[in-house]
């Protein structure tokens, strides 16, 4: 006995030396050179997925504050009571623990805290009496290099806890599914007993439990000692640990995880995000037989950018349709959802409204002539249908009509990836000339349900918002009431969108040449869904339309969705936005003249819009007797009538389509047209035609100025259109208040007859 006293002696005696020594040593931070892991949770905290280390293990950092204080009394009280006072070894209980196994008692433990964490650190192997001095030398280092809070975050982080896994962190994470600082008492204790033993206390297994659980009771024992206050009900409680770690959201995490550490919160809603992968793999497996394997799918708010679900294939793990390719990231051929940007852009460039007229007619821009999905031609469609119809002509031709390259630098601000010089696409751009992907697509129809405000979409909660306005609220607000007149694919929607009118839904297909792609994309309530289906390797198959095989699916989301997340009713009005009305004539789709037969509400964008009276439809003077065109109008022997002027190109393409309309008769003999209007043109009276109009606005801001006319009596409307653009109409003698810029400015006044005074006024600023 004596001379293992001596001998623990000189051995402390030598290990006060040595560490002193060692302390000498540079300081580095005690978890320098361990590799953690990274967990992704929903936006609701709800745990995604936990990504393993380098070193395949489960560790995740956390830092002291962070661990309960139970958690830290369990530890002191169940491996180290005395942490806080000793230098790293506790003389006494090793010489208890010597002094019991020299007696033949029972082997006991004098490794402390400290002592624990270094052979962790330094990978010592304790089980050797060399190996045991090493612990006691690096022990006393760390105590004289770290302070004790510091050693204490190093044991919940490194500890064992069975299998691969490591650190209080992982373990609260992986076993119950919680933060470690969320853990319960109960929970508190059944981790503190692990890592003594962890390979036969493992909470991963049946039997794992049941050694931990009486390991466990003892501590509990203790515990009601030490803390006899304690509510003895929550030590009873039953342990539910979790049985797998969750694999969710899978493409997502695989793109994240290459820049993210830590604990990562992302945007996605997991219930929104199973059900919709859910759905997707339901349609896929229900349309098999049609030759289609795949699809994708995401969900974003308009209102913030914040992707709530991303389906990147129907099944992550299928070999056979390259499942782990992410769809909503591959580069693939729109189609035609990129259409109604084109028209966004009409909209806000003046050059059509909603009803305008255009030409479906055969086209030939050099080396390029388009054609309709149907290979027919409508003659004239206006706006909203050649939209909803998907006619590739009228977007085409709208295309050339834009300012120079505005709708490409639409796609680039939209961060379409790899495009090309616009002169490569040339005026195939309209109609899917350009690859993009779904989360490009997810943006630009975010941006529509925003008021025409760009957001990039975010898969992560905290990040900074990319904004940026791309299109006029106005615009914004127009194609999607162009978009919500396309009628469902089914019956079956039909019931819901009667039901749910506040909910109309804004949607647009798109097929891609070779039907390789099949798109949907739209926006319903605050949410923008894309959807696509297809094959990864571009095989081609004639079911993928985008009405016939991408739309079913997007309407089975969109139901779906209004019933999981409810679909917000707080959508912009026109009241709030430039917009007016005025009557249209819905044959011409110009404002309405004396002899239009047919007129109709239509929207346009006062100071923006370019639209004229009717010159298609023409009052001219008809012989009574033998139905010729008069050379000019003499009561009783002429009437007038109204009669359509079509281009010669439309009429021949209306003629084709077997659309009959009212053809003015031939002109008697040695009769040449003249203008058949009767009556006196308005007049102008304020402003007077040449006068200078001095602006005392500010810098860029634009004076308003009354507008008055005089009219004939059989006038019923006043048509003032500004630099060629409608700002408003009135009645004669009333005043209607329009915006003039700084310089020269034509003011034309025209009657609902088609009589017209222009004058010209000057704007100078004064400032």
């Amino acid at each position: 006995m004596i001379r293992l006293v001596r001998f623990c002696g000189a051995v402390a005696a030598a290990v006060v030396l040595s560490a002193l020594i060692i302390a000498a040593a540079p300081k580095m931070p005690l978890l320098a050179g361990y590799d953690f892991s990274t967990a992704f949770y929903d936006r609701n905290g709800k745990l995604l997925r936990l990504e393993l280390t380098e070193d395949d293990k489960y560790r995740l950092r956390v830092k002291l504050q962070d661990i309960p204080e139970d958690v830290r009394r369990s530890l002191l009280l169940y491996e180290d009571w005395w942490f806080y006072y000793h230098p790293g070894v506790n003389p006494w209980r090793m010489l208890e623990a010597a002094a019991n196994m020299a007696v033949g008692g029972r082997k006991q433990g004098a490794s402390t805290i400290t002592m624990q964490v270094a052979r962790i650190v330094y990978r010592i192997d304790s089980s050797t009496p060399w190996g045991k001095i090493k612990q006691i030398l690096r022990a006393l280092q760390l105590e004289l290099m770290y302070s004790k809070d510091e050693i204490l975050e190093a044991y919940f982080n490194l500890a064992p806890y069975g299998g691969n896994i490591e650190g209080i962190g992982a373990a609260a994470l992986i076993y119950f599914g919680i933060d470690a600082k969320n853990l319960n008492l109960l929970q508190s204790i059944m981790l503190t007993v692990v890592p003594q033993n962890p390979t036969s206390r493992s909470l991963s297994t049946e039997k794992g439990i049941k050694e931990a659980e009486k390991a466990a009771q003892r501590l509990k024992e203790k515990w009601l000692e030490v803390y006899p206050q304690t509510d003895k009900e929550i030590l009873c409680l039953p342990l539910k640990p979790m049985k797998n770690l969750p694999f969710a959201v899978p493409h997502l995490i695989q793109r994240l995880k290459n820049r993210l550490q830590g604990n990562v919160v992302t945007t996605i809603d997991i219930n929104l995000q199973k059900k919709l992968q859910d759905l997707v793999r339901e349609y896929v497996a229900g349309n098999r037989h049609k030759g289609l394997y795949n699809a994708a799918a995401m969900i974003v708010d308009v209102k913030s950018g914040e992707v709530l679900a991303s389906v990147g294939s129907a099944d992550f793990f299928a070999a056979d349709i390259q499942g782990q390719v992410d769809g909503t990231r591959a580069l693939r051929s729109p189609g035609s959802v990129l259409k109604p940007f084109i028209y966004g852009l009409a909209l806000e460039q003046g050059i059509i409204h909603p009803l305008s007229m255009l030409e479906d007619v055969p086209r030939n821009y050099g080396l390029y002539t388009p054609e309709n999905f149907d290979h027919a031609f409508y003659g004239l469609i206006n706006a909203t249908e050649a939209l909803i119809n998907s006619r590739n002509v009228p977007a085409v031709d709208l295309l050339k009509k834009l300012k120079p390259g505005s709708f490409y630098q639409m796609l680039r601000a939209a961060e379409i990836p790899e495009l090309k010089p616009e002169e490569f696409y040339g005026l195939a751009l309209a109609l899917g000339g350009a690859e993009v992907t779904m989360e490009n697509l997810a943006g630009l129809y975010v941006m529509l349900g925003n008021g025409g405000e760009f957001i990039r979409p975010k898969y992560v909660a905290g990040e900074r918002t990319f904004r940026q306005r791309l299109l006029s609220r106005e615009a914004a607000y127009l194609v999607l009431k162009m978009l919500r007149q396309n009628p469902p694919p089914d019956e079956e929607v039909l019931p819901y969108q009667t039901k749910n009118k506040r909910q109309s839904i804004a949607w647009k297909t798109g097929t891609s040449y070779g039907f390789r792609d099949a798109w949907t994309a739209g926006v319903a309530g605050n949410y923008a869904i894309i959807v696509w289906v297809g094959n990864f390797d571009g095989t081609g198959n004639h079911h993928f339309v985008g009405r016939t095989a991408a739309a079913p699916l997007f309407f089975n989301i969109v139901r779906q969705a209004d019933v999981w997340v409810g679909f917000s009713t707080d959508t912009e009005e026109a009241d709030n936005l430039n917009i007016r009305q005025v009557d249209i004539c819905q044959n011409t789709g110009e404002l309405a003249a004396g002899g239009c037969p047919q007129t109709v509400l239509g929207d346009f964008i006062p100071g923006v819009t370019s639209i004229k009276m009717s010159h298609i439809l023409r009052q001219i003077p008809v012989n009574v007797k033998t139905g010729l065109r008069a050379c000019r109008h003499k009561p009783p022997q002429t009437k007038l009538e109204w009669f359509e002027f079509w281009p010669s190109e439309v009429k021949k393409t209306l003629a084709a389509a077997g659309i009959n309309f009212k053809e003015p008769p031939a002109f008697e003999e040695n009769c040449s047209f003249e203008n058949t209007s009767s009556g006196r043109a308005p007049k102008i009276i304020f402003p007077a035609a040449g006068s200078i109009i001095i602006s005392r606005m500010q810098k860029g801001r634009q004076e308003e100025v009354p507008l008055r006319a005089s009219a004939d009596a059989d006038v019923k409307k006043i048509y003032w259109f500004v630099n060629q653009r409608l700002v408003g109409e009135t009645q004669p003698d009333e005043t209607l208040t329009a915006e003039l810029k700084i310089g020269i400015n034509k003011i034309k006044a025209v009657d609902n007859l088609g009589r017209e005074q222009e004058i010209s006024v000057r704007v100078k600023s004064e400032i």
